[in-house]
This record gives C-alpha cells, sequence and structure tokens, in this order.
C-alpha cells in the first residue's frame, strides 16, 4: 500500500515536472539544505546553552525565548521543502534504508519534543538556578543533539544508496 501511495505521488504531474526541472529541483535541494543548517545550528545553540557550554552572559531562557520562532520557522521550511524533493523520488526514498531510520529519528524527535517541551523547554529558568543544569535539562539537550545529529547523518547516507532497477518514473 505504501509503495503503492509512493508510486502515485512522484508521478503526479507537478513532481515529474519538479523532478525533471533542470533548474528548479536543485534551487529547491540547496534552499533545503540552507533551512536545514539554519535550522540545525539555532537547535545546537539552543541544546549547548542548556548544558551550560555557552558563555555565561547568554542564558538558556534567553536563547530559547529569542529562538523559539526562528526555528519553528526553519524547521516548516526545511520540512516543506523535505517534503517536495521526498514527493519527487518517492518510490526510490521507499526502498532506501536510510530514509526509514530518518523517519524514524522523526518520529523519536516527535516523542522527545511531547515529553519534555512542557517540562523543559518551556521553563528552563526554573530547573537552571544560577545556570547550573540539572539532569533533567542535560539529559534533553543531549538526546536532542544526539537525535539531530543521527536525522542529519541518515539524511545525509540516503544519497550513498542505490535505487533498485525498475521504478516507476514517467
Amino acid at each position: 500500500m505504501l509503495l503503492t501511495l509512493s508510486v502515485w505521488i512522484q508521478n503526479l504531474s507537478f513532481f515529474v515536472y519538479l523532478r525533471s526541472s533542470a533548474y528548479l529541483y536543485p534551487v529547491i535541494l540547496a534552499l533545503h539544505l540552507s533551512a536545514i543548517s539554519l535550522f540545525g545550528g539555532m537547535v545546537v545553540f539552543t541544546d549547548l546553552s542548556l548544558l551550560g557550554w555557552t558563555p555565561r552572559q547568554i542564558s538558556a531562557p534567553a536563547v530559547i525565548d529569542s529562538l523559539r520562532v526562528p526555528k519553528r520557522v526553519g524547521f516548516l521550511v526545511a520540512a516543506t521543502l523535505g517534503f517536495l524533493l521526498f514527493s519527487c523520488k518517492a518510490e526510490q526514498y521507499y526502498y532506501n534504508v536510510y530514509f526509514r531510520a530518518k523517519l524514524l529519528l522523526f518520529a523519536f524527535v516527535a516523542v522527545h519534543a511531547l515529553v519534555f517541551r512542557n517540562r523543559v523547554y518551556n521553563r528552563p529558568g526554573e530547573l537552571m538556578p544560577a545556570g547550573a543544569p540539572n539532569a533533567q535539562v542535560r539529559f534533553a539537550a543531549l538526546l536532542s543533539l544526539l537525535l539531530w545529529a543521527g536525522i542529519l547523518t541518515a539524511g545525509r547516507a540516503i544519497g550513498y544508496v542505490l535505487a533498485p532497477r525498475g521504478l516507476h518514473f514517467l
């Protein structure tokens, strides 16, 4: 069923056009990578500030508050462009083990967000008296760094797996 859906999605006329475009597909890919870089930098800076590994004059609550909206926008842009890229070659990604690993890690990130958003990210000032993170804050930040590093690694590895012969591209 998922394979049939993948073939159907990638063969919609918009995605056929996008996939075959000499300019549009590379531009979307470049914008996707740029959005990942910006979003990733904000995630790393947020997590490092929660760990207390940033300059002391920059407090974790200030970092979290100032980057909350830009991180959401960055994620939305990266995810939207990623969906466009996926849809152009959905069947190829269906067979790719690293793409599946990336999706699994995204599911873990969603669980991480559900568990730690209210416990840590919405109240870092309470959990970091005098700037010293407690164990829960450190665990949330380290887990976030590991999950996002895994997503980036899996995303990078996707390009190194050859697609099987006989794909259903139009």
